[in-house]
């Protein structure tokens, strides 16, 4: 197959175009495809160096990427340990509300102890009040069993109000039942 050239086909660049159906084909000299075969070469390796750098962008961009998204867990990770601590911190408030009540309460209660067990050191062992007017509860549990290890006993308790009549249990030893009920009766006569 034989193909000729009109003058329109050639080009200023010495290079000729042909139209082949619906394509045109370019026809160069041998001697400018030297020429191109170099600046193809050359841009070959400009490629080849431009696919090094995008590589190595790359590696650096994923490193980065890596780094942003360990920062992002790390923040994700505080906020949600902020928000824990708030909790914390709202629970540390109520449970200091509740010791600070449980001291209140227990400091009366030991205060109403202290008290009672004062009472019942003056009236039963007839302590004067203001020998013990300031010993703490400790103090006063303490006086209540030396007292009883001395074998201090205490005064029976006077339930009818009146005050009884007898000075001591040994007064009422070896008395017959009758003997007794007529002693309790001439007291509640008096």
């Amino acid at each position: 197959m034989t193909i000729e050239a009109q003058a329109e086909n050639f080009n200023q660049d010495g290079s000729i175009s042909i139209k082949v159906g619906t394509d045109t084909v370019k026809y160069v000299k041998e001697s400018d495809l030297g020429a191109v075969k170099v600046q193809l070469k050359d841009k070959e390796t400009e490629v080849s160096t431009l696919q090094t750098n995008l590589a190595d962008a790359t590696t650096k961009y994923d490193k980065e990427h890596q780094s942003l998204l360990q920062v992002r867990t790390a923040s994700e990770q505080f906020e949600k340990d902020a928000k824990e601590g708030a909790t914390h911190k709202t629970r540390v408030g109520e449970l200091e509300t509740e010791v600070t009540g449980l001291k209140t309460g227990g400091e009366a209660s030991a205060t109403k102890l202290t008290d009672f067990l004062r009472s019942f050191l003056t009236l039963n062992y007839k302590i004067d009040a203001e020998k013990i007017k300031g010993m703490t509860l400790a103090d006063l549990e303490t006086t209540e069993k030396t007292l009883r290890l001395t074998g201090a006993v205490p005064t029976p308790a006077n339930y009818d109000g009146k005050g009884g009549g007898v000075s001591s249990p040994d007064e009422l030893k070896g008395k017959s039942p009758l003997a007794l009920a007529t002693m309790g009766y001439e007291q509640t006569k008096k």
